[in-house]
């Protein structure tokens, strides 16, 4: 595919799962009250892994943006867009929000041993995913054949992300057991923090990649 992955590649994710590991093991140490303060727990809202995660949001954000200016390329910007939704959703509670709203404006009901919430950010989550796929969809039409390739990558990291994100998400509240709830909790988060992880050293990769025009041939 014509993507960089040496040494100083291989390193940079190194310490990111390094780092992801270390925020997982005090969220260990947290829940067997090794150490007090929410803070040190990967579930808080802007305890200090989120902050980490947001951090990571935010570089995947700049470096497609770059990309998309540098290569004048329309598919990288649309990628970009995505993750700057997943990091304001993240940061700001858009689904939360939305979705509270939703199922009070449309009066939906707890089934499943889901909340009427739940489905109302499940709603919120399917809206937004469908109009920035579809402008990702267009984007991939009019891209080259290795960009196509890169998107794959992309889209496969990213519904990996929204498995742990919303699909088990929706299991962590489903189900009401104490100790399986802080399973998923620490399943959902974890794995949230290890994918993007990949992806942030997978976008660093694409900028740091040497086209080989005879690949993106072989590839048709």
């Amino acid at each position: 595919m014509g993507i960089a992955i040496d040494k100083e590649n291989t390193k940079f994710l190194n310490l990111l799962l390094i780092a992801d590991l270390a925020f997982i093991s005090v969220h260990c140490f947290y829940l067997l009250g090794i150490v007090t303060g929410p803070l040190y727990s990967i579930e808080t809202d802007m305890g200090y892994a989120e902050i980490y995660q947001y951090i990571k949001e935010c570089w995947i954000v700049v470096l497609l943006f770059i990309l998309a200016i540098d290569r004048r390329r329309i598919i990288y910007l649309s990628w970009s867009l995505l993750f700057m939704y997943l990091l304001f959703d993240d940061s700001l509670q858009i689904h939360e929000r939305l979705g509270e709203y939703l199922a009070q404006y449309f009066e939906l009901k707890p089934m499943f041993g889901l909340r009427a919430q739940d489905f109302g950010e499940l709603g919120v989550s399917m809206l937004f995913g469908f109009l920035l796929f579809s402008f990702i969809g267009a984007s991939y039409l009019v891209s080259d054949n290795l960009e196509k390739q890169i998107s794959k990558r992309l889209f496969i990291l990213v519904v990996l992300l929204a498995c742990f994100g919303i699909f088990v998400d929706i299991l962590h509240t489903a189900i009401p057991w104490d100790q399986v709830f802080e399973l998923f909790g620490l399943l959902e988060d974890g794995a949230e923090m290890i994918i993007v992880s990949f992806i942030v050293w997978f976008t660093f990769s694409l900028g740091k990649s040497q086209v080989n025009p005879s690949e993106i041939q072989g590839n048709n």
